[in-house]
């Protein structure tokens, strides 16, 4: 039975700070990763002109291990965050997990 699985969340660079605050005040995750990423697309309709010359946008991808019954109150707690700037998401579960020595 699978209880854990991860919740990984593109987000616009403005509200970084705002997702970080959120996430640390879960009691129930041990903590998450974060990494800046250069989003490709083929809607550059929604880029600035230096995004539209480079290619790509900035963006933080976070990555959050969590316990499946936890779900909903992750996901309630990063829509609050994310209502004015949509974030994507997705889910996986995680089949197995450990610490190598």
């Amino acid at each position: 039975m699978i209880t854990e699985q991860l919740l990984v969340l593109i987000a616009q660079n403005d509200i970084k700070d705002d997702i970080v605050d959120t996430l640390i005040e879960l009691e129930f995750l041990s903590g998450f990763s974060l990494g800046n990423i250069c989003g490709f697309s083929r809607e550059h309709s929604h880029f600035n002109i230096k995004e539209q010359v480079e290619g790509y946008r900035e963006f933080y991808k976070f990555e959050i291990m969590h316990p499946v019954d936890h779900q909903d109150v992750l996901l309630e707690a990063l829509s609050a965050v994310c209502k004015h700037n949509p974030c994507r998401y997705w889910i996986t579960p995680i089949i197995h997990t450990g610490t190598l020595c």
